[in-house]
């Protein structure tokens, strides 16, 4: 006796029965409605989207930079021969002026040279002048 119902609750699971016929019936015609499912069925240009429609992939440009490191290369390389004959300017400075004084040490001061009384240039005596 529990399979028979009321009446009341038979009209209920006649409903519910047709709601979820309904329910199933829209889910197929979206099913039906899909353009795709998979990216197999678009394009290889295209792709399926979440909204199972194709899409085309998008353009990415690449910019591509180059730099050219050659003139700072330079004037950093400059800037450091710099530096180095600035912090040695002074040591650079005492050597130059020892080399000057070793120099100058080295050079013998003038002598006294005797007097000649011969003529710096000899005349012939043989020569006869007009």
């Amino acid at each position: 006796m529990g399979f028979l119902c009321k009446k009341s609750e038979a009209g209920l699971a006649v409903i519910l029965i047709l709601v979820i016929v309904l329910f199933f019936f829209g889910w197929l015609i979206d099913i039906g409605q899909r353009e795709c499912r998979t990216n197999k069925d678009c394009g290889s240009e295209a792709y399926c989207g979440s909204d199972f429609s194709c899409h085309s992939f998008p353009t990415i440009q690449k910019t591509v930079i180059q730099n050219n490191f050659v003139f700072p290369s330079i004037i950093i390389g400059i800037a450091i021969v710099i530096a180095a004959i600035i912090f040695r300017w002074d040591k650079l400075r005492r050597e130059e002026t020892k080399k000057v004084e070793e120099h100058t040490a080295n050079i013998k001061a003038p002598e006294e040279v005797e007097e000649i009384s011969e003529p710096y240039y000899k005349t012939d005596n043989n020569i006869k002048t007009p």
